[in-house]
């Protein structure tokens, strides 16, 4: 193991309010692993494998030989955590990321393993969430893993989580998987000397010295610039508001007065919405909603069909529906912080918008009429299909 870097990076907020530290101790570590158990299990009601109910704590195999970071408070309590792994220490990093493992085999035709590292584990509690914080851990991660000689990193995220790492600088570069334990996940890249590509999306790692005076000796960023053209998906953060108004709204304009969601809306309430939000690009067979998992975003269909599934107790899949451009889902979630009451799979070549509920907060402040038209159509939705669906759940009933 490399040793980390000793700047303290807590100067580059404003705030100084919290301190990122390394966890040396096995007490930290134990800490790391409590808080991400009160994160993920008790506050966001998820069940992952690797949670250990009776010790209240959640810890895999990659937590072994890797740098455990927390964030404290002033009082020096935690309140979040990210983990780093440098693939060069690990037996078999190939079998750590077999999920992936295919979408790999170009990375490592162009960097090694031990130039390499995955970040993930990332959790934060609420009330820290949306500040300088993240970015905090995130410029101390950057720079461990420059100093360990990290060309590349490799994270995975939720798709109302993929806005955050773009911004952040990382890139899509396969496509979504079903991560197990997790969900639907996108896989995503960083790469650390590609300073032209962290400026352009205005990444809180610039404040990182290296970053400002990062060399590209190996062509790092075009060649992923390449790799990563095909999935490409559209963020609002990194685009002017106009392109993807145009983007998003030329998908929906010829369906804009059958689409649920903005029946009733003028056109110039649902062109003011629709300047926010992630475009995702997805593949026949790729599974967006599990059932049962405490998701909370909301996809619309811009292009192509989606059917949605549900589980009876004795195993048996019905289909309960088709979805196409204009359609929504996941309003249950997003609605009332429900867990997804069915599966929803792409059935062709798939792009939707993911609106999250920071959308729904923005929308909320900053257009409060065309928000609560929304958040009216989507109740109207939500009744219609619970409707809808009784219907059809009795007539499965009925026969023979």
């Amino acid at each position: 193991m490399h040793e980390p870097v000793s700047e303290d990076l807590s100067a580059m907020t404003d705030l100084g309010k919290v301190h990122v530290v390394l966890a040396q101790s096995q007490e930290e570590r134990e800490e790391i692993f409590s808080l991400r158990y009160e994160i993920y299990v008790e506050e966001m009601g998820k069940s992952p494998p690797d949670a250990d109910h009776r010790r209240r704590w959640i810890r895999d195999s990659l937590d072994i030989a890797a740098r455990l970071y927390g964030l404290r408070d002033p009082e020096g309590k935690l309140v979040g955590t990210l983990r780093l792994n440098l693939l060069g220490d690990l037996d078999d990093p190939d079998s750590q990321l077999r999920v992936m493992a295919r979408a790999l085999m170009p990375l490592l035709e162009h960097v090694s393993w031990k130039s390499m590292s995955y970040t993930s584990r990332l959790m934060v509690q609420a009330a820290c969430r949306g500040g300088t914080a993240l970015g905090l851990l995130f410029n101390r991660c950057y720079g461990d893993a420059i100093q360990a000689g990290i060309r590349l990193d490799l994270c995975h995220a939720n798709p109302g989580l993929v806005e955050f790492y773009e911004q952040l600088g990382y890139r899509r570069f396969c496509s979504g998987v079903d991560w197990p334990g997790i969900g639907y996940q996108v896989p995503m890249l960083l790469a650390l000397n590609d300073g032209s590509h962290l400026k352009i999306s205005r990444s809180p790692l610039m404040r990182h010295p290296h970053a400002r005076v990062a060399e590209d000796r190996w062509g790092d960023g075009a060649f992923f610039s390449r790799l990563c053209a095909t999935y490409q998906g559209l963020n609002h953060r990194l685009v002017e508001p106009d392109q993807f108004w145009d983007e998003v709204g030329a998908a929906l304009c010829d369906q804009n007065n059958g689409i649920p969601l903005f029946q009733g809306m003028q056109d110039d309430q649902v062109r003011a919405l629709l300047k926010t939000g992630t475009v995702l690009s997805c593949q026949a067979g790729d599974r967006l909603v599990r059932q049962g998992d405490p998701q909370q975003d909301l996809f619309v269909v811009l292009e192509g069909v989606a059917e949605v599934w549900r589980q009876k107790d004795n195993g048996e899949r019905l289909s309960l529906a088709l979805l196409r451009t204009g359609s929504v889902f996941g309003e249950m979630g997003f609605l009332g912080r429900q867990r997804r009451s069915a599966d929803v799979v792409a059935v062709t070549s798939l792009r939707v918008l993911v609106l999250t509920q920071n959308f729904l907060r923005r929308a909320i402040r900053s257009h409060p009429e065309a928000a609560a038209l929304m958040l009216r159509n989507l109740s109207m939705v939500l009744s219609e299909r619970l409707s809808t669906t009784t219907d059809r759940l009795w007539q499965l009933s009925q026969s023979p």
